[in-house]
């Protein structure tokens, strides 16, 4: 039997994304949808880069509303809340005992709350205190991509990391960016969205011992811009490293890479986290996107001068760096015996 989840903030981009991996899913089903009012699901333009689901028809979205997820009996909420309203929700539901998997950013930072990519560090989910409801949450969408890169080569020793994103429209959400703005033009701004990735990826890769989790020592730089693309964020990555590396590990690292074991179990991993390109003129997002169904990172372009690794990388913002990336996270909860 299926565990019965819920969607909150339905008619959003990654909620759309959410409704499209939750329709067939081997283990989780959708129960009911959320959003500031009630609609139709086809009220909202269909955003993903997935397809409609064929049972979308029978599909109808409520006005989110605490005590009717508890009274139906959810056990899983998938949140794709704005970020202001986010927390209380959550916190909310949490302490009523469902479990949360939530693309919002007001819990990331906090103590009992790890920010998982199962790839990388499925151990972190044992900081979720025994006998609470898991409030787990995904990174921000460029992080996820980050983190994936650093990831192989994290026993390098890096000291700095200086990424430079280019980021799709998509990530501002829909309606977004005002054509007017971004017409012609590529916006150098893009506010909060660079503390995030520097705190972020120091969590993700740092050691989970005992009951906390100690931040990598890494200087992380990061600078973001807005570009009129549709989906795909597309990253310059430096990193600085205590070693001089070889090219050919360097390679064999990325192209070999497969992650923490339990990852490879869950529906929602791509059988490569990380895609490698020898041709200089990839990864683009027309064509890398989609890679490993949005699930992986493409990488290319690398090359090394002294100690430091330089190359390009394009992760899916809305899906591995959003509603699949939160969905796999509870897919490692499920396969953990965290959520039954």
């Amino acid at each position: 039997m299926k565990i019965k989840s819920a969607v909150l903030g339905a008619t959003g981009n990654v909620g759309q994304n959410f409704i499209a991996m939750l329709s067939a899913h081997p283990w989780f089903e959708i129960d009911a949808l959320y959003a500031s009012k009630d609609r139709d699901v086809y009220d909202s333009p269909w955003m993903s880069p997935l397809d409609i689901p064929d049972n979308i028809n029978t599909l109808t979205i409520k006005k989110l509303d605490v005590k009717n997820i508890i009274d139906r009996g959810i056990k899983i909420v998938f949140s794709a809340l704005p970020s202001k309203i986010a927390g209380e929700i959550e916190s909310e539901l949490q302490a009523n005992g469902i479990a949360v998997f939530t693309n919002a950013s007001p819990h990331r930072m906090s103590e009992n709350v790890p920010i998982i990519i199962p790839e990388i560090n499925s151990e972190h989910i044992n900081i979720v205190p025994q006998g609470m409801a898991p409030l787990i949450a995904n990174s921000n969408c460029t992080t996820s991509g980050l983190v994936l890169s650093l990831a192989p080569i994290a026993d390098l020793g890096i000291e700095r990391v200086i990424v430079s994103t280019y980021q799709s429209l998509s990530g501002a959400g829909y309606p977004g960016v005002p054509s007017l703005d971004i017409v012609n033009n590529i916006l150098p701004f893009i506010k909060d969205e660079e503390i995030k990735i520097e705190r972020e990826t120091k969590k993700i890769l740092g050691k989970f011992a005992g009951n906390s989790i100690m931040p990598h020592s890494m200087e992380v730089n990061a600078s973001t811009f807005r570009v009129a693309v549709t989906h795909g964020h597309m990253e310059s990555v430096f990193v600085d490293l205590s070693q001089v590396p070889d090219i050919n590990d360097i390679y064999a690292r990325f192209s070999e890479y497969r992650g923490d074991l339990i990852a490879r179990e869950l529906p929602s991993s791509p059988d490569k986290p990380i895609i490698l390109h020898s041709n200089p003129m990839r990864p683009q997002p027309k064509l890398d996107v989609m890679a490993g169904r949005g699930m992986s990172v493409s990488i290319g372009s690398v090359k090394i001068k002294n100690r430091t690794l330089s190359f390009k990388l394009l992760v899916n913002n809305v899906i591995r760096g959003a509603a699949g990336g939160s969905v796999q996270n509870a897919e490692l909860a499920y396969k953990a015996g965290i959520i039954k």
